[in-house]
């Protein structure tokens, strides 16, 4: 299993910015009411701020870690992974199941090792599944904390926009009678709002489902590796291991994984 750079997610982000800018070109030759500082502070500083109030230090300390993860893409390949297991229940059927201790470390994958490692060391099945799904359960634990950070800013820009706006809004009801003063009160007031709206709906709710999507991969990937280990540990025959775990792919990717007994 490999870590690569996930280019679907920059060309999202560099494509969104585009879209914004793009439009702000054609609509207006003053920029000068998209660049306000006062914006900046109340939007970007209210949420940093709102987020180390919410937050333990701990977890405030890996929100840059957390969102680089919606920029990195784990390479999860199910048909590999199926054919991984089958060819070990084939040397388990034909070595013994002790066999498997040379195929060790051979694996990628950290958390199929480790379960391999526990089924040699003569875990029973019950702890094995216990113990392996456990891990599944930390994992989603951790991962959760930063889908948490990542929604409480989609949460937070909006409103804070929204305070942006009302802090405009009020001394510009007071100043009525004086027109020149409405026009920036009025343009920070929709700045404001324009600003925690995008930051909300264009990177980091989408950051935050990303995330998400994550984690649930990676959980359907730990659970396709158990099964097959339960499988081998209960001496199924490869072929029928091979059957119930192409339940976890595509017709498309069943393709991909060998016959059992084929070596590829």
């Amino acid at each position: 299993m490999k870590n690569k750079f996930a280019l679907i997610s920059l060309i999202g982000l560099v494509g969104g910015l585009f879209c914004v800018i793009i439009t702000i070109l054609e609509v207006t030759d003053d920029y000068t009411p998209f660049m306000n500082y006062h914006t900046v502070i109340i939007v970007g500083g209210g949420t940093v701020f709102a987020l180390m109030l919410g937050s333990p230090i701990k977890s405030f300390k890996t929100i840059g870690s957390v969102l680089k993860q919606a920029f990195i893409s784990k390479d999860f390949n199910y048909p590999k992974t199926i054919e991984t297991l089958v060819q070990l229940s084939e040397y388990a059927r034909a070595e013994g199941l002790l066999s498997l201790e040379k195929h060790t470390e051979e694996l990628d994958d950290p958390f199929l090792k480790k379960g391999l490692r526990l089924m040699l060391d003569g875990t029973k099945r019950d702890d094995l599944e216990d113990a392996m799904m456990g891990e599944v359960y930390q994992m989603q634990q951790r991962h959760r904390k930063g889908q948490t950070m990542a929604n409480f800013i989609a949460n937070s820009t909006p409103a804070f926009g929204l305070i942006g706006a009302y802090i405009g809004l009020i001394p510009m009801l007071v100043r009525l009678d004086n027109p020149v003063k409405l026009g920036p009160l009025m343009a920070m007031e929709l700045a404001s709002n324009f600003y925690g709206a995008f930051l909300s709906y264009a990177i980091f709710a989408p950051i935050a489902k990303h995330l998400i999507l994550k984690t649930a991969e990676e959980k359907t990937k730990c659970e396709l590796q158990i099964e097959g280990l339960l499988a081998i540990l209960d001496a199924k025959n490869p072929r029928e291991i091979r059957e119930q775990l192409l339940s976890y792919v595509t017709k498309k990717e069943a393709k991909k994984v060998p016959d059992a007994g084929t070596k590829s």
